[in-house]
């Protein structure tokens, strides 16, 4: 209640009738830069990466892991962010909305920062992402290598139990895995 009723009001106090406004009608990607959801809207190639809503976010929820981050010299904190976070936002981006805990719950679990992982996948990994928060070429190839396959599983033990694989799991073939020591 605006207004005590004892206390009195003049008719042009009253509130007016003003002009309606009708609901939003539908909406279409029909833009050039428009994201359609569950689209690959973006052109082939590299470097282009999957684009989706608010995708930074992932860096500020890779913030929220750097305590349970099991870290082996000479990767940094900042490298397997960097990666992870990146990871996320090409998950979410499949899904076509914005990253989520779980996206980078997976993305730290297939790289084996959350622990529980072969001492293989710890050891190509400590020489791999090492200056990745440095490199976008090197990380966009790094993420771009992992499966959509992989990148739809859920997280948890899944994940977990599927690690004994985990050269099929990231995209990894024996090639690939000396090039880049």
């Amino acid at each position: 209640m605006a207004v005590d009723p004892y206390v009195p009001t003049a008719a042009e106090d009253a509130p007016r009738e003003s002009a309606r406004i009708p609901p939003p009608s539908g909406w279409r990607a029909v833009r050039p830069g428009d994201i359609v959801p569950g689209e690959r809207s973006s052109p082939p190639g590299r470097l282009f990466g999957t684009p989706g809503p608010d995708s930074g976010y992932a860096l500020t929820l890779a913030q929220r892991f750097h305590d349970r981050m099991e870290i082996v010299f000479p990767e940094t904190a900042h490298d397997a962010m960097a990666v992870a976070a990146e990871l996320a936002m090409r998950r979410a981006g499949l899904y076509g909305r914005a990253p989520v805990r779980e996206d980078l719950e997976l993305a730290l679990t297939l790289f084996g920062w959350l622990g529980g992982t072969t001492p293989e996948l710890v050891e190509w990994r400590r020489l791999t992402v090492v200056g990745a928060a440095h490199d976008y070429a090197g990380r966009r190839k790094l993420v771009e290598s992992v499966p959509e396959a992989t990148l739809r599983l859920k997280p948890g033990e899944d994940v977990r139990a599927a690690l004994g694989n985990w050269r099929q799991l990231l995209g990894i073939g024996v090639a690939a895995l000396h090039s880049r020591q």
